[in-house]
């Protein structure tokens, strides 16, 4: 079963992440499930969650209400086990770098740092 991965059409992958994505589900276990540039509406959210309500999910980029939508499907999938086990369907690509860049005007930000990445 192929992974899909919930990504911005505006964002695209680090190299990192890609890596995490390979080592938890090969390289060829996973795709992007794009986000349109101007996202969905909520009937069309309940629509996509039913649909991926049975494969893994990883989100790089944060769609709030269908990650609510669907870690109430992975809670069901995990309750409906009889074997005791748990079947994992919800994931999220994360990050506790940080690095300091300096902006042209001399102002200090924090950014998310290209390595460190893990799959929660």
């Amino acid at each position: 079963m192929t992974a899909r991965v919930i990504l911005n059409e505006q964002h695209q992958l680090m190299d990192a992440q890609k890596a995490e994505l390979d080592e938890r589900f090969n390289p060829d276990g996973w795709e992007i499930f794009p986000v349109p540039e101007n996202g969905w509406k909520l009937d069309e959210m309940q629509k996509i969650a039913e649909g991926l309500s049975r494969v893994q999910v990883v989100f790089a980029s944060p769609v709030p209400a269908l990650m609510k939508l669907l870690s109430a499907y992975s809670v069901d999938c995990q309750a409906q086990r009889t074997d005791g086990g748990t079947t994992e369907t919800f994931f999220v690509l994360h990050n506790d770098r940080r690095e300091k860049k300096e902006l042209p005007n001399g102002k200090i930000i924090m950014t998310v740092a290209k390595t460190g990445w893990v799959i929660v």
